[in-house]
């Protein structure tokens, strides 16, 4: 008996679900987009299932390329009830292992499941020539294998992206670039939207700029041109800020370049405060203390700076005080003083000229209380308080030309105050004339006499007349007028 011709070896059904990556380099696509995809994928899936599958079964079993073997060809002896059994049971085998195929492509399996998934294709291969052969029992033992490998590829699935991420991570800690983005590309076709693949990816994409920017700091820091290195440092740290080299390359030379500054600064600053340019001098310590804020040197040299702002501050109020002093400005003088005290309580020169521009204000207060009412020296009490004072001024320093003027002019007030002027009275020869304080002057038609400056009363009563009553202003200099004094009104 011929032996029959080989049937046609059937084609596996290939499905190109929406959420397979076609390709390696292609970008993975939105997460929400694909997953309503595959929810109405699985829908056509579970509508294939129940209504189509069956008739596809039958037609990849008797279809024109897998015909059925001819009568002669040899083959196992079964019963026809065996046979539909046998036939039964591998299109159930086909059914499970196509449903469970169809799902396994919507999830990228044949990005991921290699060489598993090749082998699980190649069963079913072997799976439909025995169906063509009407060989069930074989055929149903072959789907079944084929479907045993597909529930291992999906059962593994969790480990095949850990071992994905974990490969992908040894290759970016190697700076294998490409491996890693292969690596995070095939967990990302497994799980599309995990964050650490998307993040391993970017990072392994980002690599080769990193390096060349690690490249660049480096011959820059060996050239000594700390600023350029830390340019570039500072780029290869952007591109990937979980690359430990370029944060650590970075940090090194910034402590570099601060540690110069820092010491430039401070350099600066000693050279000024030396010099008593203290305006320069604070602003290199503020330089200073924007790099190194806490630094026990920086804190002493701001002590002294504050030390030596002092000390200017005090002899500036100093010089002016005793500009105001040479103006005999004495209540100007005074307030420098006291802002100097102010400024350091302690200040000698502050208390000391603080009390004699005091005690020179009230000299002169109290000379020109004198000066601008002489009229006041007239009076006894007033007159011996002038005398005093001029005594106290005595001491006054010559140097004092405004002083000394004044001292002048009160000493001359008050020898004229203490000068007798000659002084006229006439009367009548009847009326008794008394001037208070003096004395009784008696009866007469004139009569002389010197009395000091002053205003004196003088009365003069008359038996049966009216006493009449006249005040006599005696002024230094000449003599004035005389003064008439009679009682003239009969009572």
């Amino acid at each position: 008996m011929a032996s029959a011709t080989p049937p046609k070896q059937p084609e596996s059904p290939r499905f190109t679900p929406p959420g397979q990556l076609p390709d390696r380099e292609a970008p993975v696509g939105n997460g929400k987009r694909w997953t309503g995809i595959l929810l109405l994928a699985m829908l056509l899936l579970g509508l294939l299932v129940v209504f189509v599958l069956p008739d596809l079964v039958q037609h990849r079993a008797a279809s024109p390329e897998n015909p059925p073997p001819a009568v002669n060809a040899p083959g196992p002896a079964v019963t026809p009830a065996t046979d539909a059994d046998a036939r039964r049971e591998a299109e159930q085998a086909l059914r499970d292992y196509l449903e469970l195929r169809a799902r396994l492509e919507l999830e990228n399996v044949s990005v991921w499941g290699e060489p598993e998934w090749g082998r699980s294709i190649a069963l079913a291969d072997d799976g439909d020539r025995h169906f063509a052969r009407q060989q069930f029992r074989p055929a149903a033992d072959a789907y079944t294998a084929a479907k045993q490998g597909l529930q291992a590829l999906a059962e593994g699935k969790p480990q095949r992206f850990a071992a994905a991420i974990e490969a992908g991570t040894r290759a970016l800690a190697d700076n294998d670039s490409d491996t890693a983005t292969d690596r995070f590309e095939l967990a990302l076709a497994i799980r599309p939207e995990d964050p650490a693949a998307l993040l391993g990816l970017q990072r392994a994409r980002q690599r080769p700029g990193v390096l060349a920017h690690m490249q660049q700091g480096e011959a820059a820091e060996g050239r000594g041109d700390l600023a350029a290195a830390r340019d570039a440092f500072a780029q290869a740290a952007a591109g990937d800020g979980d690359y430990e080299p370029a944060a650590a390359a970075l940090q090194r030379v910034s402590g570099q370049l601060e540690a110069l500054g820092y010491q430039d600064a401070m350099t600066r600053a000693l050279a000024a405060l030396d010099s008593g340019r203290l305006a320069e001098a604070g602003r290199a310590l503020q330089e200073a203390a924007a790099l190194r804020p806490d630094d026990a040197a920086l804190r002493d040299a701001r002590r002294r700076l504050a030390a030596l702002r002092q000390q200017a501050r005090l002899e500036g109020l100093r010089r002016k005080a005793q500009t105001r002093e040479q103006a005999e400005d004495w209540e100007g003088a005074a307030g420098h003083y006291r802002e100097a005290l102010r400024v350091d309580s302690k200040a000698a020169f502050a208390n000391d000229g603080l009390a004699r521009a005091t005690q020179r204000a009230r000299l002169h207060e109290q000379i020109d209380h004198y000066l601008d009412e002489p009229a006041q020296l007239y009076s006894s009490e007033p007159l011996a308080n002038a005398g005093q004072l001029l005594e106290a001024a005595a001491s006054a320093p010559g140097s004092e030309s405004q002083l000394a003027g004044k001292l002048e002019r009160l000493q001359r007030l008050v020898t004229e105050a203490r000068t007798p002027v000659p002084v006229s009275l006439r009367s009548d020869g009847e009326t008794d004339v008394v001037i208070y304080h003096v004395g009784r002057l008696g009866r007469f038609e004139n009569h002389a006499m010197k009395l000091r400056p002053g205003d004196y009363t003088v009365v003069g009563s008359r038996a049966g007349y009216r006493d009449v009553r006249r005040t006599l202003s005696v002024r230094p200099g000449s003599p004035g007028m005389p003064l008439v004094i009679r009682c003239e009104e009969p009572v």
